[in-house]
């Protein structure tokens, strides 16, 4: 619940009904939670919900399939809430950790499960150029991917050949020198 009344707070929920999740939420399906969500968030907020929502981290609401919940949504905003929501919710994508990242998109149903892992790796040095990442900062969130990934070991070795690629061809143009070093053969 807190969640939630951060979120409409935060991205300016209408005050009637702001905080309040209704007494069946629990129980709706993804279409109905996000049907309910449309009308008491903007289009950008929603975006977040639905990702945030499908990967566990909003208290009291629950996604359960993400593709339906998206499609839901592109289906029934118009205009420019539709322009909102769908660059938020590709922005906000991105701007994910990587193991959210490959969450979202393994739940999302449109990555090949062949190519997610590669995909991730060659996405990955964008994100840390974005967001200024020390190497202390990725190896972090490797380990923390890595442990997303579980018994899916063929995803991390596809997410390190994907990496490794960007760091060769990136050498010396816009790699950070600590960063090339300390992942070029990283395991």
């Amino acid at each position: 619940m807190g969640a939630l009344l951060l979120l409409l707070a935060s991205c300016g929920g209408k005050k009637d009904k702001e905080g309040e999740y209704p007494a069946a939420f629990a129980t709706m399906g993804d279409t109905a939670r996000t049907a309910w969500m449309m009308e008491h968030v903007p289009a950008d907020s929603l975006a977040r919900f639905i990702i945030d929502a499908s990967i566990g981290k909003v208290e009291g609401a629950k996604i359960d399939t993400l593709a339906i919940a998206t499609n839901y949504a592109f289906e029934h905003l118009k205009g420019e809430d539709l322009d909102k929501f769908s660059i938020a919710y590709d922005s906000y994508v991105e701007s994910l950790p990587l193991a959210d990242k490959m969450r979202v998109y393994a739940q999302a149903g449109t990555e090949d499960p062949q190519g997610l892992g590669y995909r991730l790796g060659l996405e990955y040095m964008s994100n840390i150029r974005d967001h200024k990442k020390t190497a202390d900062e990725v190896e972090r969130e490797l380990v923390e991917f890595r442990k997303a990934c579980g018994s899916d070991t063929a995803t991390y070795r596809r997410f390190l050949v994907g990496f490794k690629t960007v760091l060769k061809v990136d050498k010396g143009v816009d790699v950070p020198a600590d960063i090339y070093n300390r992942f070029i053969n990283y395991n």
